[in-house]
């Protein structure tokens, strides 16, 4: 019983950070309504895979010891900062460029969607806050292994969910046709955004 009630306080804890605005949504939604479906769930499964990585580290313990090697952690903010501010300003530089009016003239390959969002989560400020400090006190050392394991479980599952859908959402024929006419402007301000995110974790202590 306090097994399922400590994995149902890791799906709830998990749940609001998945679904909470940030790059890994901003970099799934730009894949589906630039490139394509297959593009955006490639992004995701990056995404998720890097989910799963910082969960198995914070089970492990590992969480916990990035949060008391305060330089190490601030290394990981400056390297994940630059990451996102560099997407962000050639997502703006490249705003005026023309949508492919087919899927299959995507620049990018699948390996490269995929890395992109790996990639991505890896760098994102929010997972790396969240999985070491919050997610990890979750961890207490009497905790058996197939718990810590179950608990990984139910965020790759939970990731994958919430990423599938906002893939799929995104990438419908409508969605793109808006994305169409408007993309200069959406391009900017998602960029602008990404460069923000990325801004305020090299300067923020």
């Amino acid at each position: 019983m306090q097994e399922l009630l400590f994995l149902a306080s890791v799906a709830a804890l998990y749940l609001m950070l998945a679904i909470s605005p940030g790059p890994n949504f901003l970099v799934i939604t730009m894949a589906a309504v630039s490139e394509s479906r297959r593009h955006a769930l490639l992004v995701g499964l990056g995404v998720s895979t890097a989910s799963i990585l910082w969960a198995g580290l914070a089970a492990v313990g590992l969480g916990v010891v990035i949060s008391h090697f305060s330089g190490l952690q601030r290394l990981l903010q400056i390297a994940g900062g630059l990451y996102l501010l560099y997407i962000g300003i050639r997502l703006i530089r490249q705003a005026h460029l023309p949508l492919p009016e087919s899927c299959a003239q995507s620049a990018r390959s699948g390996w490269q969607a995929y890395r992109y969002g790996l990639a991505t989560n890896l760098t994102n400020p929010k997972s790396l806050v969240f999985f070491s400090s919050a997610f990890a006190t979750l961890f207490t050392p009497g905790l058996s292994v197939w718990t810590r394991v179950a608990a990984v479980g139910v965020v790759a599952v939970i990731s994958v969910t919430w990423n599938v859908l906002v893939a799929t959402l995104f990438s419908k024929i409508s969605t793109r046709q808006g994305y169409r006419h408007a993309k200069r402007w959406i391009d900017r301000i998602s960029g602008g955004l990404l460069a923000l995110f990325g801004l305020r974790l090299i300067f923020s202590r």
